[in-house]
């Protein structure tokens, strides 16, 4: 599966995008939830709350795709290091901050940062990995990521109640970008020696290609979209209307935090699964997860009740994930492979911004009940787009 050689490489990428992590679980627990309080959101202001997370959305799909560019034209630590070097500003922009305006320009940050590091992590570790088990390392990958996600989420949700509310966010988000850059400096070694690039002629306009012309690519990169809505979702909303009907911010944590280690630590098994029973199965019963869990969230106040509906989310996306990257990653040649990655984590992370602006949309209009039904109509359109599309070209 990887040679014995490639061990520590493996393990000091799978810490390094543990970090990237950490650091959004800042972003999707706590500054939600304090909107209103610490950043002067007027209550309610659901369109205009969103707009960090469209800013987030836009930015961070835009930097995958350069990430995938750049990896393949350069190489992967370069990209990981200016990663972390544009997010250095991040705490003293928040700390600093007193208005939204200045955290939509923290997350377009971070946004630029997640683009670049994710990517390149994910990129790094296929390098290293044989074809028949990239959907195993692709799950490995995405388990660390949003295992520090929740690890980072409660973390910070603690410190936020033991000393002042910007020192927290401060101390938490400088800390760990440090260690993180000086991970990199001292501990990461280039990856892009071992892909296996040869000399086939790419694709004409690989972004067309991957978008559009290839069917399967394309209903991929849909449903990659799509599924974001999701997760949007649960950062944005679930804080938010949790906090406002009286649910403490530890537990808020818990919840949200379980959907995450839900989705990070299942990914391991259901990224191995892909590599034996296929991707598109897992996918589709994923997506249809999901569709059905979070509407029933609404039923119940209860903290064990949004504990299980998150366990189930998370499941859902720990199915549908590492498959759907994986099903990218074995339509893309080695030689434009990271570019053909970049193209669809375009489409998957530009999902943060258009959902962000249809449930801040319909939210508006509505009410916040309404956003969770709108999630799971456009997860059920997208699974039928899938299924129509991968059937038709297989």
């Amino acid at each position: 599966m990887i040679s014995e050689k490639n061990y520590s490489l493996l393990a000091n990428l799978l810490l390094q995008v543990m970090f990237v992590g950490i650091l959004l679980g800042l972003f999707r627990t706590a500054i939600p939830a304090l909107s209103e309080s610490t950043f002067n959101v007027p209550k309610n202001s659901f369109l205009f709350l969103s707009t960090f997370i469209i800013a987030f959305g836009v930015i961070k799909g835009v930097s995958n795709y350069f990430a995938g560019i750049f990896a393949d034209k350069y190489n992967r630590k370069s990209v990981l290091l200016i990663g972390w070097l544009i997010a250095l500003p991040v705490p003293f922009i928040i700390y600093l901050a007193t208005s939204w305006y200045y955290i939509i320009l923290a997350t377009f940050i971070i946004g630029i940062n997640q683009g670049l590091t994710w990517s390149v992590t994910q990129i790094a570790s296929v390098d290293i990995t044989k074809y028949e088990r990239r959907g195993f390392v692709v799950g490995l990958n995405e388990f660390s990521g949003y295992f520090g996600v929740a690890i980072g989420g409660i973390l910070v949700s603690f410190m936020v109640s033991i000393i002042p509310i910007k020192i927290a966010l401060f101390s938490f988000s400088f800390i760990f970008i440090l260690i993180a850059f000086l991970y990199c400096i001292f501990l990461i070694k280039d990856t892009k020696k071992y892909a296996n690039i040869s000399s086939e002629k790419n694709p004409k306009n690989i972004f067309s290609y991957v978008s559009f012309r290839n069917k399967k690519l394309f209903a991929y990169c849909q449903a990659g979209h799509i599924e974001k809505f999701i997760d949007t979702c649960v950062w944005i909303f679930f804080p938010i209307y949790l906090f406002n009907n009286g649910i403490t911010l530890i537990d808020i944590s818990y919840i949200v935090g379980t959907y995450a280690f839900t989705w990070g630590v299942l990914q391991i098994f259901s990224g191995l699964y892909s590599d034996y029973i296929g991707r598109n199965l897992l996918i589709i019963t994923g997506m249809l997860i999901c569709s059905i869990s979070l509407p029933l969230c609404l039923l119940s106040l209860e903290f064990s009740w949004w504990i299980i509906c998150s366990f189930f989310l998370g499941l859902g996306m720990a199915l549908l994930y590492p498959s759907i990257s994986s099903a990218v990653n074995d339509n893309c040649e080695d030689s434009w492979r990271a570019t053909g990655i970049g193209i669809y984590r375009f489409w998957r992370d530009t999902g943060y911004a258009s959902g962000a602006f249809g449930l801040g949309l319909v939210t508006s209009i509505i009410n916040i009940e309404s956003g969770f039904i709108f999630v799971s109509f456009c997860m059920l359109i997208s699974a039928l787009v899938l299924i129509l599309n991968v059937k038709k070209n297989e």
